[in-house]
């Protein structure tokens, strides 16, 4: 049965079945184990490290809640003000510091819109926004099933599916109230009309393609590196160019390629622009997708980073004197320059420091210090440790994946794409697991075609043994 044909009925009803188990490892963590404090907690954290390192008197004790931290305040709670009519502003500085309407672009803001939608019909609350994103995961588990079953067969689609639904480095999102979750969503749907689009290069699907690609960069702002690295290829691939006739190939299909490639990277810009057109005419100084930039080259390159303990990853401290400005832009102008600065002064360590950022991304360099540090991502201590155990099993079946899509002929970049986006983010950035995220939908979906190659040999192997003869003392088969 082609891949591309309509799924079976028994297809749908076992990824049925198996988003269900999925939803309900979601909806356990969220209920039974997100409502207990956090480590990271504000009320935690502000009375410990931010408090001994900044000396400022704490904020969000007995204000914010105490299971999310970090980032997850900012969604929820600025998901909340969107909702209430604020607009895009810094929670931080509304509910608690000074009460100002302080212009913010945090972060890409598809993540806040959806949770948004939620608060404006009254489910405004952290399990409202936890069970909104295990709805999401939920989808997750569908799309990689069905991109399983487009890349090989509906067995490798439901395997795919089966690891998405019980891989920790996947569902531990869900309840964490980040936007790892919807990207990991995003990008398996973006993934999945890739690979539509290469088989079935429609003006329709072009379209789709186009508009899910803007999309999945507003859940995060690294998925841009999406539209000039992969895309270009996809249309050439679906023109049906082959390596082998590629002089002739560039004769016959350029003008083609040329329109396309500008139609899709047009639309891909299009979904974009009323975010983008937001902050350039909200800020001072130009902005883009997000101000994230640079507290990140702040924090990430100072001297705790460049040696010692947390070689590789961030330091809170490092921010400090934070700048205080009336504009977002400008403390991101000054921060950034801080981090630049940082960089050009210790030029002779940066091999160093990017080799430590991918080795943590990639859980190859102090791999048990960094799920230590996860604890501050608000990913509880036991759920990284089975994930990391998790992951180790995964990425060599992921590998034999690749080589199986390889030898029967399917565009592999897409998917691989996904690890090169994860790897220049951790260098350019620091290490982190969460950094991963997008990657992991391409680690689940070739784990799972890998177990299926293995299901279909041991198969195989079964058969071949049956049918062979089995002789008597006299010669003949004894089965007959």
């Amino acid at each position: 049965m082609s891949s591309s044909s309509r799924p079976t009925r028994g297809f749908l009803l076992a990824l049925a079945a198996i988003c269900v188990l999925g939803a309900a490892i979601r909806i356990g963590f969220v209920v039974f184990v997100k409502q207990d404090p956090s480590i990271c907690s504000p009320a935690s954290i502000e009375q410990s490290i931010l408090q001994q390192a900044t000396g400022k008197v704490p904020k969000f004790v007995g204000k914010a809640p105490d299971n999310i931290c970090g980032d997850a305040l900012v969604y929820h709670d600025g998901a909340n003000l969107l909702a209430e009519g604020e607009g895009f502003i810094s929670p931080i500085r509304w509910i608690y510091d000074d009460g100002v309407r302080f212009q913010s672009a945090d972060h890409p803001p598809l993540y806040n819109v959806y949770l948004a939608g939620w608060s404006v019909v009254g489910l405004d609350s952290v399990l409202a926004h936890q069970l909104a994103s295990v709805l999401l995961g939920v989808a997750s588990i569908a799309l990689v099933g069905l991109l399983g079953r487009r890349l090989v067969s509906e067995r490798a689609g439901l395997l795919a599916a089966f690891l998405t639904a019980i891989y920790v480095y996947i569902w531990v999102n869900d309840g964490l109230v980040m936007s790892e979750t919807i990207s990991i969503t995003a990008v398996a749907g973006l993934l999945l009309l890739t690979y539509r689009y290469i088989a079935e290069p429609t003006r329709a699907n072009l379209v789709w393609l186009g508009i899910v690609t803007g999309l999945t960069v507003l859940t995060r702002a690294e998925i841009a590196l999406y539209v000039p690295i992969v895309l270009p290829f996809v249309i050439w691939w679906s023109l049906g160019s082959r390596v082998r006739d590629l002089r002739n190939d560039i004769g016959r299909l350029w003008r083609p390629w040329l329109g396309r490639t500008i139609a899709i990277g047009a639309i891909s810009v299009a979904v974009t622009a009323p975010w983008v057109v937001r902050n350039l005419v909200t800020f001072e100084k130009p902005v883009t997708l997000s101000t994230g930039l640079g507290i990140t080259l702040t924090y990430a390159n100072c001297d705790a980073t460049y040696n010692g303990p947390a070689l590789g990853w961030w330091s809170f401290p490092c921010l400090e004197p934070v700048p205080n400005e009336p504009d977002q832009s400008l403390d991101e102008v000054i921060l950034r320059q801080r981090g630049i600065d940082y960089i050009k002064a210790h030029l002779d360590e940066v091999p160093k420091v990017v080799a430590a950022r991918v080795g943590r991304v990639w859980n190859v360099f102090r791999p048990f210090q960094q799920i230590e540090f996860d604890q501050y991502d608000d990913r509880p201590l036991w759920t990284s440790r089975l994930a990391l155990g998790q992951y180790y099993l995964l990425m060599p079946l992921a590998a034999f994946g690749a080589w199986v899509v390889h030898q029967r002929r399917k565009v592999l970049w897409p998917l691989l794409s996904m690890y090169a986006i994860v790897t220049f983010t951790a260098a350019t950035s620091y290490g982190s697991t969460r950094f991963r995220t997008t990657a992991e939908v391409a680690t689940v979906v070739l784990a799972g075609i890998a177990l299926d190659r293995i299901w279909q040999w041991l198969s195989d192997r079964r058969t071949t043994a049956e049918a062979a003869p089995v002789p008597s003392g006299n010669g003949i088969d004894v089965r007959t």
